[in-house]
C-alpha cells in the first residue's frame, strides 16, 4: 500500500495491459468498494478514505471518466459516485503496520465486491 502525495491511503498497480485492461482495473473498482460515500470507507472516515482514482496520463483519465459514467448510470443509480480522478502525484510507502494490511488482520474488515 502507498500514500499519495495528498495524503490518501491508496494502492498504486502495476499491470500488464496484454493481461487485464485498464478499462476493466477501473470497472473492478467500481465493484469493489462504495463510490457514493464522501471521505468514508466502512466504518473510516476522513479525507483519506475517499474514494479516488490517481490517473497517470490523459488516457487513463478519460477511460476513468467513461467508466464513471457507466458506473454512475447502470451500477450506482440510486446515489452519486463521489469517486475523484486527479492526477497520480509522488507516492510514499505507507507506515509497516498498512503494509499487507488484510493479510495481516483478516478479521480488520471486509471489502467484499458487488
Amino acid at each position: 500500500m502507498y500514500h499519495c502525495f495528498s495524503d490518501a491511503e491508496a494502492l498504486q498497480i502495476y499491470y500488464d495491459p496484454a493481461q487485464v485492461s485498464y478499462k476493466t482495473l477501473i470497472e473492478f473498482f467500481y465493484k469493489m468498494h462504495d463510490p457514493t460515500t464522501k471521505d468514508r470507507q466502512g466504518g473510516d472516515a476522513g479525507t483519506q478514505y475517499r474514494s479516488a482514482i490517481f490517473t497517470h496520463n490523459d488516457e487513463q483519465e478519460d477511460i476513468a471518466k467513461k467508466v464513471t459514467a457507466l458506473a454512475q448510470k447502470y451500477w450506482w443509480t440510486k446515489s452519486k459516485i463521489a469517486t475523484v480522478i486527479v492526477p497520480a502525484g509522488e507516492w510514499y510507502d505507507a507506515e509497516t503496520y498498512h503494509q499487507k494490511y488484510l493479510h495481516n488482520n483478516p478479521n480488520g474488515y471486509e471489502c467484499p465486491t458487488q
